[in-house]
């Protein structure tokens, strides 16, 4: 196992470099995606299936489809084609800007290289995972994987750290998807409304009408749907949650998208309903546990039972706050998309 971990961390790091060092934007995307990939098998093998899911369908599924949208919708290959013939006729004029390049390029590699080797020094420093005596191992882990079932309902551990224990952190990550979205529209935004640049200026290309590739994505999208919707909801018996379950049910809307257009899109889920699906998931999740901690504070019972460990229906208001952040993130990740393809929600 050792060696499959040096032979993964290898490759993480031959990655990594290659997508600095990449001349075209593209190549580096690809390589990125790659990168999540063995990214997520390295979860795997550090018992972590449920960063491991969220790494797949993130990392590898929908930042590599917003990279290559924002390539496309920016014409940046075909500029890199245009401003590479450029550069061959106009580098012979700038030898003393080429010198200072070649400076400040091998400035560049030292430190990163000096910082690399400072990293690697203080990881092999570190004690082994799954050493007793580990400062991780301390009492507060050993309460949560003692006590975390009786106290929450919830069979995974993980879930009932993220919606028990440190829920406020929890609801502190939906919001910067809030955010994060919120800060796309002001980019996009100028005082006459949405930017007009060329990159944004005309509608997104419907598909053409081929059936075979309708049918095929129909077909995948219900099943990715019902998978992300499994993983949401049983995210407090099993590995996965509202994060890993909403990353994939947001992969399903972005390949419905590209396979059938926006216009199809609109009919179901349009710029309104996103944010009245995440302005009330967000208000359940306030009130929930704004509850439960009040209670908590003041020796007021909970009325809300745990139910039986193992059962769907179970865990108090785990599984319910699951579907609240995997609504949040699904909808975050398909306003995103469409914001980054389009530029503008209808």
């Amino acid at each position: 196992m050792m060696l499959i971990e040096l032979i993964l961390l290898g490759l993480l790091l031959i990655a990594a470099s290659a997508v600095c060092a990449a001349k075209h934007l593209m190549a580096s995307v690809i390589i990125f995606t790659a990168y999540g990939v063995v990214k997520s098998i390295v979860w795997i093998l550090l018992s972590a299936p449920d960063l491991a899911i969220t790494e797949a369908a993130v990392s590898t599924g929908i930042s590599g489809i917003l990279f290559f949208v924002v390539l496309k919708r920016t014409l940046v290959v075909k500029r890199e084609h245009q401003d590479q013939a450029e550069w061959k006729s106009w580098e012979s004029l700038e030898t003393n800007r080429g010198a200072f390049r070649h400076f400040y390029n091998t400035v560049s590699v030292i430190i990163g290289l000096g910082l690399s080797g400072v990293l690697l020094y203080t990881v092999a420093a570190l004690p082994m995972v799954g050493d007793p005596s580990n400062p991780t191992n301390n009492e507060v882990p050993r309460k949560f994987i003692e006590d975390g079932i009786q106290d929450t309902g919830a069979l995974n551990v993980v879930a009932s750290m993220l919606f028990e224990y440190r829920a406020f952190d929890t609801l502190g990550e939906a919001c910067v998807l809030i955010a994060a979205v919120c800060a796309v529209l002001i980019l996009l935004r100028t005082d006459g409304g949405l930017h007009t640049f060329h990159a944004f200026v005309r509608e997104i290309e419907e598909p053409r009408q081929d059936i075979i590739l309708k049918y095929m994505s129909f077909l995948l999208v219900g099943m990715i749907m019902i998978f992300g919707a499994y993983v949401v909801m049983n995210g407090h018996l099993t590995p996965g949650g509202g994060f890993s379950g909403g990353a994939i049910l947001g992969a399903a809307l972005v390949l419905y998208v590209g396979a059938f257009g926006t216009t199809h899109a609109y009919r179901f889920l349009n710029y309104q309903i996103c944010t009245r699906i995440i302005t009330i998931s967000l208000m359940f999740y306030v009130v929930g546990k704004g509850f439960s901690f009040f209670t908590g504070a003041n020796n007021i019972a909970f009325y809300i039972p745990l139910g039986t460990p193992g059962r769907l229906f179970s865990a108090g208001l785990i599984m319910p706050l699951n579907i609240s952040v995997g609504l949040i993130v699904a909808c975050s990740v398909y306003m995103m998309y469409i914001l980054f393809s389009k530029g503008v929600l209808k």
